[in-house]
């Protein structure tokens, strides 16, 4: 679920979204799958994420090392969307 990372989730990492040393619990609203590659830029990086929506578990804002603002929405990715993408 980083911007543009087209990896199949069933490969992935679950990230605490609201890391665990913060009081992020270990919940489903509170983890996403990342790929490794992407769990370890979010984790030893500045990149942050959050989850825009209290209803929507596919919708998330990603904001770079410069400020800048990546809305992600996965509700619409499709199997066949993946495979053009990669």
């Amino acid at each position: 679920m980083f911007p543009h990372c087209s990896k199949d989730a069933r490969g992935c990492d679950l990230d605490h979204i609201t890391p665990y040393a913060q009081g992020g619990k270990t919940t489903s609203w509170n983890l996403a799958p990342l790929c490794r590659f992407h769990h370890r830029v979010k984790t030893f990086s500045t990149w942050t994420y959050h989850r825009t929506s209290r209803t929507s578990r596919t919708s998330f804002e990603w904001t770079s090392p410069k400020g800048r603002v990546h809305p992600v929405d996965l509700t619409d990715v499709t199997d066949e969307h993946r495979r053009r993408t990669r």
